[in-house]
């Protein structure tokens, strides 16, 4: 009778210790299932500069020593892995070897390329005084592309370009602002409207 008492009581303890292992089994499985899964995306980087300037104006010269652009900004963010710089309130001064020079100006620019390519965004001015030969030019648009090697300037955007009371709209264009004429071609048709003469003044009859 003590024996059969016995073996009763290891049958029991081992079905209570099974139990136990499957009741440590089913938490463990639970733990795992409320964690988050990993989807091998990692969150990504904060996104920081380099280095901020503030207050910035710069002169860059050509190989004979003479000015070629003014570039001057409220505030400038450099991104070494990004190879660029960022500019708040960005203005620009191209200066031509003959003639009076072009002023650029943004809420927000970007210096691209290792400094040949300046991008424009947001109420994009571009402006030239008249002299002798050409008459003065002011543009508005809402993103542009200055290229320093070519001389060009660019926009996909539409664009508006007032002179002396005439104005021309189109959907984009090309500017080269270092020739003396500004060549420029439009994207698509451009509209043109011309501001009426004034008439001559008469003179009173005697």
């Amino acid at each position: 009778m003590t024996h059969f008492a016995e073996r009763q009581h290891g049958a029991r303890r081992q079905w209570l210790l099974g139990i136990g292992f499957v009741l440590l089994g089913l938490g463990a499985w639970w733990q795992l299932r409320s964690l988050p899964e990993d989807d091998g995306v990692r969150a990504p980087r904060e996104r920081r500069p380099d280095y901020i300037v503030q207050g910035l104006s710069a002169l860059e010269t050509d190989a004979g020593g003479q000015p070629s652009r003014r570039l001057s900004a409220e505030r400038l963010r450099h991104y070494a892995d990004e190879d660029l710089s960022e500019l708040d309130e960005p203005r620009l001064v191209l200066y031509r070897p003959d003639g009076p020079p072009w002023f650029a100006q943004a809420r927000l620019g970007q210096i691209q390329a290792g400094g040949d390519q300046v991008r424009l965004t947001g109420a994009v001015r571009f402006d030239r005084e008249a002299d002798a030969a050409n008459r003065p030019i002011h543009l508005q648009t809402e993103a542009m592309d200055i290229w320093r090697r070519t001389g060009l300037a660019e926009t996909d955007l539409p664009v508006r370009i007032d002179s002396d009371g005439d104005s021309i709209t189109a959907n984009g264009m090309k500017l080269w602002y270092l020739e003396d004429a500004s060549r420029t071609s439009f994207h698509g048709r451009a509209r043109i409207r011309l501001s009426p003469e004034s008439e001559p003044e008469r003179r009173p009859t005697p």
